[in-house]
């Protein structure tokens, strides 16, 4: 039996209130595999997508405690 075929038969066993949510995640799985993977490095417009990387070169929470509650 594939595994089509026993998606099938456990759909046939189950009652009509269930069958519209089985169809919803289905038409959502359906959906989420048509949808391009994300790569994060490349040229969108996602206005944080060229801000990727750009603390690399030093903390921005240095300090954060003292300055937002004093010592």
């Amino acid at each position: 039996m594939t595994t089509k075929q026993a998606i099938f038969e456990a759909i046939e066993q189950l009652p009509e209130q269930h069958l519209e949510e089985v169809l919803r995640y289905v038409q959502q799985l359906a959906r989420t595999d048509k949808s391009p993977a994300i790569n994060l490095h490349s040229n969108s417009n996602d206005p944080l997508a060229n801000f990727i990387g750009a603390v690399s070169h030093g903390s921005l929470a240095t300090n954060l405690d003292s300055e937002l509650y004093g010592d």
